[in-house]
């Protein structure tokens, strides 16, 4: 099941509405160079905003988990590691050149701008999308992987780790994923 972004997000609009599935995600992931394969399990896993993910670098890399006080609000969090969250950034820290402070970077170990990943991955889902070995069937945008974070998890959970003060805020514009609910009769 899709649902489409019949709205962008921009003030005045109402919040994104579309929700990306398991299958589209991998569709994409497919299509990914490593790492931005890393930055979407990142995004999935950390519900971090784009721009939060994109500034982690190796001193944010923490015994407990990945601290990191979040631009947007300024809310202080430690994402708890998972073994698989402990998989990813070794695979990303694995990735040329080794010696580098950003967890997701250039060739040339320089942290990406916002634009300039949003950019890398606008043309790499086009560059999915005309693929016809690839299953990607409609284009979504990079920061909607923080409402799957928050979709694919309870509604509690999600709010802690999108770092909200207000459940409210993560139910209206982050949880995107249809309810599933029986019938009367």
């Amino acid at each position: 099941m899709k649902i489409l972004a019949g709205r962008s997000g921009k003030s005045g609009q109402g919040p994104r509405r579309r929700y990306v599935t398991e299958a589209e995600y991998a569709a994409a992931y497919k299509a990914m160079p490593t790492m931005l394969q890393c930055a979407m399990d990142l995004a999935v896993l950390t519900g971090l905003r784009p721009a939060d993910l994109l500034a982690l670098t190796r001193s944010n890399l923490t015994d407990e988990g990945i601290q990191v006080s979040t631009r947007k609000t300024g809310r202080d969090l430690i994402i708890a590691w998972s073994d698989e969250m402990r998989r990813v950034v070794k695979r990303a820290l694995s990735l040329p050149p080794k010696l580098r402070q950003p967890l997701i970077c250039s060739r040339q170990g320089k942290p990406y701008t916002v634009d300039g990943f949003t950019s890398i991955w606008r043309r790499k889902v086009r560059k999915a999308l005309a693929d016809p070995e690839n299953t990607l069937q409609e284009p979504f945008q990079f920061r909607d992987l923080r409402a799957k974070s928050a979709s694919d998890d309870t509604p509690e959970a999600a709010t802690a780790r999108l770092g909200h003060t207000n459940a409210a805020i993560t139910e209206r514009v982050y949880r995107r994923k249809p309810a599933t609910v029986r019938p009367l009769r």
